[in-house]
């Protein structure tokens, strides 16, 4: 897989040399999505396939996005690893991370006004090659005009957000590369077409499958406790993973919904200071997530979603999820993949529910699979595939359904027949030319 877009960026190269070219955009820029499931290197392919482009480039700018500021700067020190002196894999290339509530260069954190300056220094050198990583805020500085954009965690963003960087660059679109363990139902539909090309990356292969079990909530301080304690006793550590950072109002879900505060309670009433608790209106979640991982006494981690990605502690094997109908497919699975990040034999994910009858053909089918790519399928069959035109990534009766009728046996008839319709032959079909034009009006304006 990583080859295939290596061999990609290697022949662009070769073909601007040729050509005597400046710009690398004199060929159609590719639209590939990664699909590889937790833990299977995605991040490293991005590394390689942006490092490799730029590098092959006379200037360019290439940006990762990530859904989160802790995911964020996770890859960011990855990429300066490889910039340290130790290494000096990329002397060439500056780094640069930009967030809401910090901006680094090459390291140094650095106010906006001096972040400013020293961007527009960089710009102004006579071959700059910029490797850009940030959370939402790279999608508001026109600073950057990206030649290659990247996006990790693909389904965690909106259609119209990933669009957002590829239209920063006026002339012609950059290389667009996307990376998801579980695409949403619209991208696995939009696969159909040829202009977006799945690409795979295998699971490795010394991950042991995470045992997945399903439970009420009258089992709680019973049960699961047991298992927790069980976990601790080997020196292990544990995810407790909530829906809600604080209690409901007097509403029906008061009593039924576990937050982080009612939650981080109970699990101190049986293991005292080894808990801890983060969520997203914490100012310190890295430092409370480096603490949790690097500690030998704080082995219990209540928190909400803010964990799903881009948290990495090995000696967790244990992530027991509270309220878990109230999470997607694809969720369960990016909060279950905290855990088995090691060579351990056993690992768990307990999924906690009011009754059984709430566990579903859903829930059941998460127990049954660890592959992603399979539960995106299943989510893609139970949610519907949204609107290939337009921003709605899931739902029934949408332009895709009415195209492809989620039938996977005319995927292939529907790309031979789209590969000999040619412009000219739209004349000889004037419902689809009207229902184009149409669609051209609404979506463009024109």
């Amino acid at each position: 897989m990583l080859f295939h877009l290596l061999d990609i960026f290697t022949l662009h190269t070769q073909y601007l040399e040729i050509m005597k070219v400046p710009q690398p955009k004199l060929i159609p820029a590719i639209n590939r999505i990664v699909i590889g499931d937790v833990g299977s290197g995605k991040t490293l392919v991005a590394f390689i396939s942006a490092i490799t482009f730029l590098h092959g480039i006379e200037r360019g700018e290439a940006v990762l996005l990530a859904p989160t500021e802790v995911l964020a700067y996770q890859h960011y020190l990855k990429l300066l690893e490889l910039k340290a002196e130790e290494k000096n894999l990329i002397p060439w290339l500056d780094c640069i991370f930009l967030s809401g509530k910090g901006n680094y260069i090459n390291g140094d954190k650095l106010p906006p006004s001096k972040f400013n300056i020293k961007i527009n220094e960089l710009m102004n050198q006579p071959n700059p090659k910029v490797f850009w990583v940030g959370t939402h805020a790279v999608l508001f500085n026109e600073m950057i005009t990206p030649d290659m954009v990247m996006v990790d965690e693909q389904h965690r963003f909106g259609v119209r957000q990933r669009e957002k960087l590829s239209k920063q660059q006026v002339e012609i679109s950059p290389h667009f590369i996307s990376f998801t363990a579980t695409p949403i139902p619209r991208t696995l539909a939009l696969t159909v077409y040829d202009t977006l090309e799945p690409i795979f990356v295998e699971v490795l292969q010394n991950r042991k499958p995470i045992q997945t079990s399903i439970t009420t909530f009258d089992k709680l301080e019973t049960e699961v406790i047991a298992q927790i304690k069980n976990q601790l006793l080997e020196n292990k550590k544990v995810y407790v993973i909530c829906t809600a950072v604080e209690q409901a109002e007097e509403t029906e879900d008061k009593k039924s919904l576990w937050s982080v505060t009612k939650t981080t309670k109970l699990m101190q009433k049986y293991f005292g200071d080894q808990v801890m608790s983060v969520h997203g209106k914490m100012n310190d979640k890295k430092d409370i997530l480096s603490e949790f991982k690097s500690s030998e006494t704080k082995n219990i981690l209540v928190a909400t979603t803010v964990v799903e990605v881009g948290v990495d502690v090995g000696e967790a094997t244990l992530v027991v999820i509270l309220n878990a109908e109230r999470f997607g497919l694809s969720a369960l699975h990016q909060i279950r993949g905290r855990v088995g990040r090691n060579n351990y034999e056993n690992n768990y994910c307990i999924l906690v529910t009011y009754k059984e009858f709430s566990f579903g053909k859903r829930l059941k089918f998460l127990c049954q699979h660890n592959d992603g790519f399979v539960l995106a399928q299943k989510d893609l069959e139970l949610r519907g595939a949204g609107d290939a035109i337009g921003s709605t990534q899931s739902g029934f009766g949408s332009d895709i359904d009415q195209l492809i009728g989620l039938n996977p046996d005319l995927y292939t008839q529907i790309k031979n027949v789209v590969k000999s319709i040619y412009l000219d032959d739209l004349k000889e079909l004037p419902r689809l030319e009207k229902y184009l034009q149409r669609e051209k009006e609404r979506v463009w304006g024109e």
